[in-house]
């Protein structure tokens, strides 16, 4: 692990210096408290500090500055989507939710996600559940899969194995002849639509007991998911609903999926991943921005994590545990896991967790 401590501590220093004055009152009491929670899907903790250590995340060094960044780390399951914001969001691990991987999963029991609890605990009127998401099928609330749709992609893929991909050829323009070399270009577009048939054909498959947001997303007063879908799009999305419910209480969980996009197609080294972690960090502040011109900030805790981390320098996080909280809060003060996170939100929600059921393994990251 990179020794960034001293230049990620000195950027968040003379950010520190520039952050506005309001700031979230921690005397406000924890009943009446907001809180986004971001996913800055896929980004890695060494990255991260790197970016900080360049001074490329502003805003998220103004949280840090305002409150505390700590680390966290992945254990009990798979380091990917379908876990990671599985156990984040609930605080429970797989052999409760029945989500171990983007691959072994099923739909997670009504009644354990942050959102149901705090709707229980506060009643429908008084908070606002809002989740909105940039991915399909991994933050996903299909159905399951009827026995005729598996066995039909078990087909296809079988079909699809045996059968020998086409060559791509040159096409030949009027009065020319042509030249029988394979056009590079088609042939990787021919490439990339097998492999996501392929991909879909496996996924169907696998859902065969419902995806992991199938049960419980219809008891959350705003579920915006089920689309694939870049910072350009769920970006304003999230300034949309901040409009329509940013006067009250909410509780919001906001996704990019971004860096998680980059960093399969061209490595978490790459310039595109670390372009796609500073556009989530662009989201942040305007996010923060609109908080503070709505007179909503100083009652907001603001959070940023994601669900996994990503393997260095590889396209893949096959064992990419490591990952950050940060917050606008000072009492965030304890290195955890992930399933610490729910419970941490929930009792600096005001909800007491000692009488939820079942019991938390997770602990509560925040000072007393």
């Amino acid at each position: 692990m990179k020794k960034l401590w001293f230049p990620v501590l000195l950027a968040a220093m003379l950010v520190a210096l520039c952050v506005p004055a309001s700031s979230f009152d921690s005397s406000v009491p924890p009943s009446e408290r907001s809180v986004i929670l971001f996913s800055w899907d896929g980004a890695q903790r060494d990255h991260v500090n790197e970016c900080l250590s360049r001074s490329e995340l502003p805003n998220l060094a103004a949280l840090i500055a305002e409150g505390k960044m700590v680390n966290i780390d992945i254990s009990g399951h798979a380091t990917d989507t379908k876990a990671g914001h599985t156990q984040t969001l609930t605080g429970y691990d797989p052999e409760l939710t029945g989500v171990y991987s983007n691959s072994k999963f099923q739909a997670i029991p009504e009644g354990l996600t942050i959102f149901e609890r705090l709707e229980k605990a506060f009643g429908d009127d008084n908070i606002t559940t809002i989740m909105v998401t940039g991915k399909t099928h991994h933050i996903g609330s299909c159905p399951p899969s009827t026995p005729e749709q598996i066995a039909d992609a078990e087909k296809q893929l079988e079909e699809m194995a045996a059968a020998k991909p086409k060559a791509a050829n040159n096409a030949a323009q009027p009065g020319e002849e042509k030249t029988g070399i394979a056009d590079p270009d088609a042939a990787a577009q021919a490439a990339k639509r097998r492999q996501a048939l392929t991909q879909n054909l496996k996924q169907i498959i696998q859902n065969s007991a419902g995806e992991p947001w199938y049960l419980v997303h219809k008891n959350f007063d705003v579920w915006d998911g089920e689309k694939g879908r870049d910072n350009t799009v769920v970006g304003p999305l999230m300034m949309g609903y901040l409009d329509q419910y940013g006067k009250g209480r909410f509780f919001a969980y906001y996704h990019f999926s971004d860096p998680d996009h980059k960093g399969h197609n061209h490595g978490e080294n790459s310039k595109e991943y670390n372009d796609a972690i500073i556009a989530c960090d662009d989201w942040l502040g305007k996010i923060v921005g609109k908080l503070k011109e709505m007179g909503a900030y100083d009652k907001t805790m603001v959070f940023v994590t994601a669900d996994h981390g990503f393997d260095e320098g590889k396209t893949s996080h096959s064992d990419a545990p490591y990952v950050v909280l940060a917050g606008n809060v000072k009492t965030l003060t304890k290195d955890g896991h992930m399933r610490d996170i729910t419970p941490t939100l929930l009792t600096e929600m005001g909800v007491d967790i000692s009488k939820i059921e079942p019991k938390y393994s997770g602990v509560v990251l925040t000072a007393k």
